[in-house]
């Protein structure tokens, strides 16, 4: 199986992040954006985590691409990729949508742009990617599990195993476990993708929002525990 995770916007905090994931020998891809968070990264934190993880493009100034002109997103889509690659001096070949929210003309935008694919924030999936471009995760470091988007989430992923014998007991077993909270859920899914050498497992978070809902710990543990498995451990670039 492969495990891959994912941090967003860019805060000062990534940089925490970083030091857990090499701590338990886990790669990382990191979605930043030249202004999103106040306390962002600088540019030499930027080119200082590039070397040791994945660095890829959040747009210029996270807006919600699915509102803008066509002209607009291509600036933000363009423009973002243009900075980090002069920052770090490397081609960036990943893409994340702000808030998750993209449409047919974002998508073929993202491609035309030269990137490689790009992250959703879609939940509860790990099978392997059938578009490169809407590259689902697992689950989201985040202690509320009954959340509008997880709630949507989780139900696709419940209703999509009743016709799989060998998937629902699980899937329902997952919905218990949101009730007893983070880590136990956390875990579950990862014991069950464990199973199979086609998943993917994708964690992912924000690292202020870590910090602000006391998660540290948690994370912390979760990469522990999973740092101890036979596992392939990849940037969301697949490196």
């Amino acid at each position: 199986m492969i495990v891959t995770t994912s941090w967003d916007d860019g805060d000062m905090l990534d940089e925490r992040v970083a030091d857990l994931l090499d701590r338990h020998g886990i790669r990382g891809t990191f979605y930043l954006a030249r202004s999103c968070r106040s306390n962002r990264l600088s540019e030499k934190s930027i080119r200082a985590l590039a070397k040791r993880h994945e660095i890829g493009a959040h747009t210029l100034s996270h807006p919600d691409l699915t509102l803008l002109s066509s002209a607009a997103k291509a600036n933000e889509i363009e423009g973002g990729k243009k900075w980090l690659e002069d920052v770090i001096g490397e081609t960036v070949a990943m893409f994340c949508y702000p808030f998750g929210r993209f449409d047919a003309e974002t998508k073929a935008l993202v491609a035309e742009a030269g990137f490689k694919g790009a992250r959703t924030a879609r939940q509860f999936v790990v099978a392997p990617p059938i578009d490169r471009f809407e590259l689902s995760t697992t689950l989201q470091v985040h202690p509320s599990l009954l959340r509008r988007d997880t709630a949507r989430d989780l139900g696709a992923y419940v209703f999509k195993s009743l016709d799989d014998h060998a998937r629902w007991r699980p899937s329902l077993g997952a919905a218990v476990a949101i009730l007893r909270g983070w880590p136990h859920l956390a875990e579950m899914l990862f014991q069950l993708s464990v199973r199979d050498r086609k998943h993917i497992f994708h964690l992912w978070g924000h690292s202020w929002e870590i910090e602000a809902m006391h998660m540290w710990e948690p994370l912390d543990s979760f990469l522990g525990f999973i740092s101890s498995f036979d596992c392939r451990f990849e940037t969301n670039c697949g490196r």
